[in-house]
This record gives C-alpha cells, structure tokens and sequence, in this order.
C-alpha cells in the first residue's frame, strides 16, 4: 500500500533545521593543541567511507543488561559482531576534520571561527539546504529512539519531498549567493533576513506544490521568532483545503534537549490523523496546535509559545491521539477572501484627483504566480508615552512617516515593476484604540491623502471586540 506523501518546506534563519558548529574532536587534534575539556569525545553523525566489521561488547546498552543476561541467547561469546555499511546512513563518529591554513596538517576548527572575520567567519554552513538530513537523522535515531524502543519513526508513516522554498543555507559552489537564495542567521556578522517581495516565492511556492494533488499536506519550517508571520501569511494567501503545519525549533538539531525534531515528527502524525480539515496553516509546537492568527513566541525556551490574546488561540493536542478541541471561525486558506487564486491579475483604480486615466498595478504574471513587486510595503510605526517632540500636531516632528511617504511616492513614480507600488502604515497605538501622538495622527493624515492606506492597531494582544471610537 501506498505511503501518503507530505511536501516539506524549508523557510528561511531556522533554528530547526541548522546544527551545532562541528568542532574538531580530541581524536582529530595534534599534541600541542587546544584538548577539549571532559572525559569523552564528543561524537557527530556522519558516514562510513568503506563497510567495517566490527566487535560490540555485550551488556553495555543500558546499566542493569547484565543483570538479566539469564534471558539473553548465550552464543559462548562476550562481543556481537557486525558489519556496518555506509548505506546504513550516518553513525555517530568523533568529528576528524581539520581547517586548511597553509600548514601541511592544518589546525583544528572551533566554535571561535564563526566570529573571526580573516577566517571568513569560518567558511562554513551549519544550517542545512532541505531537511531531508533531518529527517534521515531522526529516522536513524541520532536523537533519540521513539517510545517503543525502534527508528524510522517518520519513514513508517509517509513519504517526503524537501522543497527550498526560502532555505536558511545553500550551495555555494553551484552559484547561490546568502541573502538573494538562502537566509542564514548565523555567523552573525554574514546573517541575511529574508526581503517583502520573498513573500511572493513563498507563496508560488507553497501554492504550486500544494496544488499539484501528490500531497496530504504541508510542513513549513522556520525561524522561531518569525515562523509565526509566514505561518498566518499563509493562511491568508494559499488557497488548498489541505493541513499545512508551521515548525520552529528553540535549540538546534544535534543540540543536547532539541525541540524541533520532536514537533517535526508531531507535525507529521497532526497532518495524517485527518484532523486538519478546516483548520487552515497552524502552528505545531510543544504537542499544541495553534490557529496561525495567534501563534506567538514569547521567549527563547522549550515550551514557551503562547496564544494571543486571551480567548482562545491554541485548537487541540497532537496528543497522541491528535485531538481538536476549536475551530476558528475566521476565513483561511480556501476561504480566505486574500487567496492566491482570489487576487486578481491587476488592480486598476485613480490614483490622484484630476487623474485622466486609471494606474494599474500588476499583482500575478501570466501564469497567476504573485509578482515580488505587488507585495505592498507595509511601515509599522509604534507609539509610546512621553514620545512627542512639543504640544503641538505638527507632522514635521515625524520624520520616519514623512520619509516613508516621500520614498513610497518615488517608487510609485518608477512605474516599471522594478520598485513597490502599493505601500500603506500601521500605527500600533494605545490598546485597545490604537491611538498614536497628535504629531503622528498628523503625518499618517498626510499619507492617507497621499493614497496609501493606514490601519490603526492597540500595541497589547486583543482581549476581544473594540468598539469603534468616534
């Protein structure tokens, strides 16, 4: 019988799908060099050049083995011996490379070549390209086995295809450039964020896989204080009645106590229990299912995403079994009145008083995929309190909104798809009335004439309806 099939998207500066720095081990160092400090090497998965036979001391899988060695088959020997083969997959091994330097031997890599600018940052990648590494780890149980005591705990269950739609790293040698391809956080220095019009890739992205009928459904993979955006965006943008569940991690695959292949493989059981009908994009993340509206990380620990607001936000339990407890009644996905499919190919509409003829804005190209360039530019001004510059409402004091105004209207003056010609504000005021400074009211009064729309917003999580203040 044929496996359901789950397409995996790997998004951008994920703490998921990236590794601890591979750091020489003592086996690999020279006499004279730096030792590790502990009693054991440590060990990182990796695979056999040639098949080794080797011997396996009995009794030594766990500390009492021994003592019930009566109710082991007893071949006379104290050792099991095995082959070990590279198609086995990735065992764990100590870690032998060596940084080259213009030594005959080299010297050994550490953790400190990430922040030394002559070593080029270390001239390394850690994140991974896809998550098909990730997923063959775990399957082999370099983290850990499942609660039965056996591997291949994702393979049993489905097929995956690894999609780059925004990936954190990539193949340098092959031509793809950090920041324009890929979308590392670390090394800190080189980090690249992912830009507004990347939303559009995502989108064609996730959209054309999703559309072509081989999957039951989708796994982003993302940055943990981030995912939460791309995860609602894609509740409003895709248009599909499959599951698509959004994935972070707190610590870093091979890290001692990561989170993000365990919420990988409750992904996996959510999006193939059937219960995801109707629910849209969600969070997946400490055994919770979060509607994507408020998914929201609260801090840099295991365990500490929380719903928004106070009314509700987390849908069910991956469990198991996986258990819905709401549905959220707002439009997503296929009912989303935003949705890829519902945009239209152009917006027409009179840009300035006394206009003669209507601008048009291309928002899909001729195959409906979204242009990078009709994805709006959205500034969010905030208010605090004491922020004003005098009593009075003089916009002038904001320069930030004038700024974005003046630079909003010269990209709308280009007109040749090279620049953003939709943009808008929000300003995140007082809660619950999204009230800003007089001086900003002012400068956003002045953007609203000048055709870009602003959205008034409270900067606390929603505690429920606001009546509207007039």
């Amino acid at each position: 019988m044929a496996k359901p099939r789950i397409a995996v998207f790997s998004g951008p500066t994920s703490t998921i799908a990236n590794s601890p720095t591979l750091v020489t081990s003592n086996k690999g160092r020279k006499p004279g060099e730096r030792v590790l400090e502990g009693r054991y090497d440590h060990l990182a998965a990796q695979v056999l050049y040639e098949p080794v036979t080797v011997r396996i001391r009995k009794f030594t899988a766990h500390p009492l083995e021994e003592d019930a060695r009566d109710v082991y088959q007893d071949d006379g020997k104290e050792y099991y011996e095995v082959e070990l083969r590279p198609e086995d997959g990735a065992y764990p091994l100590p870690y032998m490379g060596r940084r080259a330097n213009g030594d005959s031997e080299g010297a050994p890599f550490e953790e400190g070549d990430l922040v030394d600018a002559a070593l080029k940052y270390g001239g390394r990648q850690f994140f991974y390209p896809d998550a098909s590494r990730i997923f063959a780890d775990i399957d082999r149980s370099i983290s850990g086995r499942d609660e039965h005591g056996e591997g291949n705990i994702l393979d049993r269950k489905a097929d995956y295809d690894f999609i780059r739609a925004l990936p954190p790293s990539g193949f340098s040698r092959q031509g793809e450039v950090s920041g324009v391809d890929y979308f590392p956080y670390k090394p800190y220095a080189i980090s690249n964020r992912p830009r507004y019009s990347d939303l559009a890739r995502v989108t064609n992205t996730v959209q054309r896989s999703l559309d072509s009928g081989q999957y039951a459904g989708g796994i982003w993979l993302e940055g943990s204080p981030t995912v939460e955006e791309t995860c609602y965006w894609l509740s409003l943008l895709i248009d599909t009645d499959l599951p698509i569940a959004a994935c972070a991690s707190q610590r870093t695959h091979g890290q001692l106590a990561n989170d993000g292949d365990r919420n990988i493989v409750d992904a996996v059981e959510f999006i193939l229990s059937g219960q995801g009908e109707g629910l849209g994009a969600v969070g997946v993340q400490d055994e919770r299912i979060y509607a994507a509206r408020e998914f929201k990380k609260a801090d840099d620990r295991p365990g500490n995403y929380k719903a928004t607001g106070g009314h509700g936000g987390i849908l069910g339990t991956v469990g198991p079994p996986t258990t819905i407890w709401y549905r959220p009644a707002y439009k997503h996905t296929a009912n989303s009145e935003v949705n890829l499919n519902k945009l239209r190919n152009v917006v027409e509409f009179t840009d300035t008083v006394g206009d003669s003829a209507l601008t048009r804005v291309l928002v899909k190209d001729s195959e409906g995929l979204l242009l990078g360039s009709s994805i709006p530019r959205v500034h969010i001004v905030k208010y605090g309190a004491y922020m004003g510059e005098d009593h009075g409402p003089d916009p002038d004091d904001e320069v930030d909104i004038l700024a974005r105004i003046d630079q909003a209207l010269a990209h709308q003056r280009q007109g040749d798809g090279t620049a953003p010609q939709l943009h808008g504000f929000i300003l995140e005021g007082t809660s619950p009335y999204g009230m800003g400074s007089s001086a900003q009211h002012a400068a956003l009064a002045i953007a609203a004439y000048s055709g870009m729309p602003v959205v008034r917003v409270g900067r606390a999580d929603p505690g429920g309806r606001v009546p509207g203040d007039r």
